[in-house]
């Protein structure tokens, strides 16, 4: 079949019903290749598409992504990945995220904390971390781990996480910024050593 053949919009569920066919041959060793070789591509384009998106999004270029969003191939590729302007989180997404979540919250909550989703956009998802959590050396770790972790388990579409400081929020929008902090000790290396 000719790419002029399949409309733009249903080329997806075409790849997939071929995967389907590939996966269903008798030697197993294909249908892992097929399924490593298609993890890659979708990291390939996932990346970098997101990575598009938030240049796009720091150049204040959220006009520009409304009206790619409109368009009918740009719509659907930028669909495909749940990214673009103006779209609204799939509930998909969120039962997604809410599920990574509760799997990693009674370990959180064992040490005093919770965590609470700001935000899910363009495969990004911002979370606070309340309670003991707040400020907690070790609840970075626990969300780069354990948090991301089951975030790409549950949601193919997940990018990245951030975790918002509400302290530093809280500073931000009394219009006080945190003081720096004095260096208190710098180490060099010795000319000749």
């Amino acid at each position: 079949m000719s790419e002029d053949e399949l409309p733009y919009n249903e080329i997806m569920g075409h790849v997939g019903e071929l995967v389907d066919e590939i996966m269903a041959y008798p030697d197993p060793t294909v249908g892992r290749q097929v399924e490593e070789l298609l993890d890659w591509v979708d990291v390939f384009h996932r990346e970098g598409l997101g990575r598009l998106i938030d240049m796009v999004r720091q150049w204040r270029g959220e006009l520009f992504l409304e009206d790619a969003a409109r368009d009918f191939i740009i719509g659907h590729f930028l669909e495909t990945y749940d990214l673009g302007e103006g779209r609204p989180v799939d509930s998909a997404a969120e039962e997604a995220v809410a599920t990574a979540l509760e799997e990693v919250r009674p370990f959180v909550e064992s040490h005093g904390g919770t965590i609470v989703v700001d935000s899910i956009v363009d495969g990004i998802v911002t979370v606070q971390m309340l309670g003991s959590c707040d400020g907690c050396p070790s609840s970075t770790a626990t969300l780069s781990g354990a948090v991301s972790d089951a975030l790409r388990e549950h949601w193919p579409n997940f990018r990245k996480l951030e975790v918002v400081d509400p302290a530093a929020e809280a500073e931000a929008a009394n219009g006080s910024t945190p003081e720096a902090q004095p260096v208190l000790l710098q180490i060099r290396g010795h000319e000749g050593a």
